[in-house]
């Protein structure tokens, strides 16, 4: 298994900045590698509805998404079970 979580946002957005906090202890409590990724950086047919979003990836295919500020209770208990 090669699981990543990403993590979309934008420096403008400040739900994103709050969010940021949050990426980060998910992925270390869950041990996921984690990418973050300014969207004003990536090409436009990347496919997100909103940010923050945050996708988990196993060998590159998409295995989950959430969209918007989540809590770290609910976040984690929907990853802990593809970890």
């Amino acid at each position: 298994m090669d699981l990543k979580l990403f993590y979309y946002y934008s420096d403008s957005c400040g739900a994103c900045k709050d969010y940021e906090a949050t990426v980060d202890k998910l992925s270390k409590a869950l041990r996921l590698s984690l990418q973050k990724q300014n969207i004003d950086d990536i090409p436009s047919q990347y496919k997100l509805d909103g940010i923050p979003t945050m996708i988990l990836t196993n060998n590159g295919v998409e295995i989950w998404r959430s969209v918007g500020n989540i809590s770290f209770q609910q976040v984690y208990k929907d990853l802990k079970d593809y970890v």
